[in-house]
């Protein structure tokens, strides 16, 4: 049991619940293998308490004019809403206007989605198991989601996916809601193949329940059932809860409580894992905005006041800006799928770029040899950028030291026929191709070689 501790010392709302725990060694191996799986429930979601002050539970109770102890479960609430006239229309409207709402304030869309922000860069978690109906692991965790039997296709493609199985909001018809859509759905798991992968997947390997509670109708139902059926071979799960009676509870099912907030859970797990040197710390991309902001003002200060007829080697220096460019873009982009989180794939990439940029080298096509050294100039500067005091915003072929100002760049560039006769002459003929009559024609390369 590896323990993290925290200063306690902060009851706000959002520090409250981050209570001091042991993280168990099967949670950290498990996620070393690629082998953790994450079973989320309304409680990291927009019915979380921080984000609406009441739940869809007790908005449907009160417009039933039903009292607060009513002991109606979830599934069966939502059948008596739904026997109205129109009732399951309405009920879906409620839902999809609740959704909507949070999303329509960024402050309430950033506290229902701090699990997933946080879960997103953790690139080895890639099974997603959720009841939710939102579509913020798809948007934030940039999950593909499999609803439907047909969405199963993509199930075993790279990348991180979360099987929906009580539906998703877009798409209304597999909302998942009513007692009589929760005996249909858990026929369909008991029978249907993504019943068959869920029950694999908790039965093989080490799952996380977070978001759920003893109570919890999904929670109940679905390890019930798998109780049922493997018995003792069920697999040791853990839960991730604020009950501080989950001991108690929990004791006799085979489940693990870990008392804490889950976005602090797996806030604790992602530190441990960059101690490891295992992902690449979240604050790398922070540093990628600034850099990329000085980066493009002075890709706009060399083509504004160097004309490329007159300089042509300029155009291969806008060309290593432009892949330096695309390289942080790119990051940032791809944030979310946790790609570029992982250590050992960005240095794939620049192995592989270097390869390419060798072959372009040879092939003299010296534009493309520009870019990739600014592409890869800006993966070592994200993975590495604590050991870098800046990034060499400027670059000219034949030139050994990096370049960070525009000054030196003039200076240097003035011998450039000379220091690299080859890309002189392939620049320069570029240059001659160009109408630049009026001088404010930019010179770009697209994000393809």
């Amino acid at each position: 049991m590896t323990k993290y501790l925290e200063n306690k010392d902060c009851e706000c709302e959002f520090c409250k619940n981050n209570h001091n725990f042991n993280l168990p060694k099967d949670i950290i191996e498990a996620v070393q293998n690629r082998n953790l799986v994450v079973f989320a429930g309304a409680g990291v979601s927009t019915e979380s308490r921080s984000v609406y002050k009441y739940t869809l539970y007790e908005e449907i109770r009160d417009l039933l004019n039903l009292d607060q102890s009513t002991n109606l479960s979830f599934s069966e609430l939502m059948s008596q809403y739904c026997k109205q006239p129109n009732g399951r229309a309405k009920l879906l409207r409620k839902i999809k206007e609740r959704l909507d709402y949070v999303g329509s304030f960024p402050e309430l869309e950033r506290r229902a989605s701090n699990f997933h922000i946080e879960l997103s860069t953790i690139h080895q978690i890639t099974e997603i198991i959720t009841t939710n109906w939102d579509d913020l692991f798809e948007r934030k965790c940039g999950a593909v989601p499999i609803v439907t039997i047909e969405d199963f296709a993509f199930w075993n493609n790279p990348g991180r996916k979360v099987l929906k199985i009580h539906g998703s909001i877009n798409n209304y018809g597999t909302v998942i809601a009513t007692k009589e859509d929760y005996e249909k759905c858990y026929q369909s798991l008991n029978s249907g193949i993504i019943g068959s992968s869920l029950k694999t997947m908790l039965a093989t390997k080490c799952v996380v329940f977070i978001g759920y509670s003893f109570g919890d109708e999904d929670f109940n139902k679905i390890h019930n059932s798998l109780i049922e059926e493997m018995k003792d071979f069920l697999p040791h799960a853990y839960i991730v809860t604020l009950d501080k009676k989950a001991e108690e509870k929990f004791s006799n099912i085979n489940i693990t409580p870990i008392i804490t907030d889950a976005t602090f859970f797996i806030k604790v797990l992602k530190e441990h894992l960059i101690h490891l040197k295992l992902i690449v710390p979240d604050e790398n991309f922070g540093d990628i905005y600034d850099v990329l902001d000085l980066v493009q003002e002075e890709h706009t200060r060399l083509s504004s006041l160097v004309n490329i007829k007159e300089n042509p080697q300029v155009i291969l220096t806008l060309c290593y800006q432009d892949g330096l460019i695309h390289s942080f873009e790119r990051i940032l982009a791809m944030r979310k799928t946790g790609d570029y989180s992982n250590p050992q794939q960005v240095r794939k990439i620049i192995n592989d770029y270097e390869i390419i940029k060798q072959q372009k080298y040879n092939d003299g096509v010296y534009h493309d040899v520009a870019y990739i050294d600014g592409y890869i100039n800006g993966l070592i500067y994200f993975l590495y950028n604590e050991e870098l005091d800046c990034i060499p915003c400027y670059y000219v072929f034949g030139y050994e030291d990096d370049i960070f100002e525009f000054e030196d760049f003039l200076e240097i560039i003035v011998n450039s026929e000379i220091t690299h006769p080859e890309s002189f002459k392939y620049a320069f003929n570029i240059a001659n191709k160009i109408d630049n009559k009026n001088g404010d024609t930019v010179f770009h390369h697209t994000p393809f070689l």
